[in-house]
């Protein structure tokens, strides 16, 4: 009873802090009907207050962990426009709940920083979904480094362009510049090919889902080997094989009707 009075107080006084920093940081840290907003530097943060209430009521049913906070864009609080990220606290096992969530949100607050930190992989991710990879978002100067770091590509300025490689020697340019598409551009070189070749103005008239940046790089840049029947994997579809397999030697002279067949069959037995 000692040891569970003294976590308890713990408990309490942590609780305390916390209030007292959302008291200091009125204008950043605020209360909405049923969450935490957190208003940091490159984007606005949604917690759920029902989530952490449940997690304290009984962590056996509720497991350990926070749940996925919404992610929008900054200033803004857009439930049409936004994502979800799992930020997970790194502290102790004995620090008390709230000192965890006091750690999250001034990591939140401080997102410019937390983006570069190695733990802030599920954070990049959902700001990258949510701005994409326009230059002139609040993310937009970190977007050389985190593509080549995380892709190895070469994010372009002026082109407005992402390139990087795919499989079989093959090299991928996604533009993003034209303001009437809905996806991105598609660029290619085979090899020992010098200059690009335009596949699709805008991928979202030929492939499905391609309006996120991380989807289209993770699909393409296994193309075209997922486009063959010996090496498809989990990014394989019907769509981007009736695209992309065409360009490759050995299928170049497969009608449309044979090649619709053969991605069926491909698509079939991959899933």
């Amino acid at each position: 009873m000692r040891e569970l009075s003294a976590i308890t107080a713990a408990h309490l006084r942590a609780f305390e802090f916390l209030d007292e920093i959302m008291e200091l940081e009125s204008d950043k840290i605020m209360l909405d009907e049923d969450c935490i907003v957190v208003s940091g530097q490159l984007a606005t943060y949604c917690i759920k207050i029902d989530t952490l209430l449940k997690r304290l009521r009984n962590p056996i049913v509720y497991g350990i962990g926070f749940d996925t906070i919404s992610v929008h864009a900054k200033g803004k609080l857009d439930k049409e426009k936004s994502t979800y990220a799992c930020i997970q606290s790194i502290a102790d096992v004995n620090v008390p709940f709230a000192d965890s969530i006091a750690a999250m949100i001034f990591g939140l607050l401080n997102d410019n920083n937390f983006f570069e930190n190695e733990n802030g992989e599920t954070l990049r991710t959902a700001l990258i979904e949510l701005y994409g990879p326009d230059p002139y978002s609040p993310i937009g100067s970190k977007m050389e480094s985190y593509f080549s770091s995380r892709f190895n590509a070469h994010y372009d300025l002026e082109s407005l362009t992402v390139s990087f490689r795919g499989t079989h020697g093959f090299k991928w340019r996604l533009g993003f510049g034209n303001p009437l598409a809905v996806g991105f551009s598609l660029e290619y070189k085979k090899p020992r090919q010098r200059n690009w070749r335009l596949l699709t103005k805008d991928t979202a008239t030929v492939i499905e889902d391609s309006s996120s940046i991380f989807t289209m790089m993770n699909r393409i840049s296994r193309s075209p080997g997922n486009t063959i029947p010996d090496s498809m994997d989990w990014t394989t579809s019907l769509d981007l094989c009736k695209l992309i397999l065409p360009l490759v030697d050995e299928f170049n002279h497969i009608g449309e009707e044979e090649l619709e067949s053969l991605c069926e069959k491909m698509e079939y037995e991959h899933w």
